[in-house]
């Protein structure tokens, strides 16, 4: 079975000079459209997005978030699957915490509640199952690190099911966080188009970043097939801060 996935950090407040959430949101959806993802992740998304959500994903792909918390800089990294394809059977979050069963914050030196969200899907015409999981790391290599080994932890009890990760990991590729996501899984991207370019741009074009920050790991279940950065605009506009992600993978 090949699935199309897709991981986007949307941006989670409005943004000057024609980058509005409204703005940015129907770029987004003309753009998302020419991939036409199985499976999407997004990451920041917030309140104030789920109006356009649900406008422009809501016929096509059913939706599973729980936001991280519910005072404060509320945000989320749902889960979207095509309708037509896929039977959730079983879905799930944690908080990257030392209790990660209830809401709490963790090891995020901001001190932002951080979250991962996950699925376990069935394909509707093979019986195929897969597990996908999506979050959106903190900042400092400590706190990277043990949100790693937790995500991993989880991630060991779908062991029987072709799992696979997306997210915001904030974390560049030579970097210990890195080193010990890679321990266990495999960076889609460094098995495919090897394109280390800034995922992080801040709406420029021509940018000094050393902000490889987002990505797709897969476990051995897995076969990639392609990948890319997903650098479109829209008249010269960006749906977001962030580029996205896109693979195909062979499950």
């Amino acid at each position: 079975m090949k699935i199309k996935i897709i991981s986007f950090n949307i941006r989670c407040v409005d943004d000057i000079d024609g980058n509005s959430i409204k703005e940015r949101a129907q770029r987004l959806d003309e753009i998302m459209k020419g991939y036409d993802a199985d499976v999407i992740g997004f990451q920041e998304f917030t309140p104030s997005w789920e109006m356009y959500i649900d406008k422009y994903f809501s016929n096509s792909y059913a939706f599973f978030n729980q936001y991280r918390d519910y005072s404060g800089w509320i945000e989320s990294a749902p889960i979207l699957w095509k309708r037509e394809k896929f039977d959730c059977i079983k879905q799930g979050y944690f908080w990257l915490s030392d209790t990660p069963e209830k809401m709490s914050g963790g090891w995020d030196f901001e001190g932002h509640n951080r979250i991962c969200l996950y699925v376990l899907l069935r394909n509707k015409h093979t019986d195929q199952i897969f597990a996908f999981f999506n979050t959106h790391l903190g900042f400092g290599e400590e706190n990277q690190v043990k949100s790693i080994r937790l995500i991993c932890q989880y991630m060991e009890s779908f062991s029987d099911y072709p799992t696979f990760i997306t997210g915001d990991f904030n974390m560049i590729p030579l970097s210990v966080p890195y080193a010990e996501m890679v321990n266990k899984f495999v960076d889609v991207n460094e098995l495919t188009a090897k394109d280390r370019r800034s995922t992080y741009h801040g709406y420029q074009l021509e940018n000094n970043f050393n902000e490889h920050i987002d990505y797709c790991f897969i476990d051995n279940k897995i076969r990639p097939i392609t990948f890319k950065i997903v650098d479109d605009l829209v008249d010269g506009k960006f749906p977001s801060d962030h580029y996205g992600l896109y693979a195909e993978l062979h499950i």
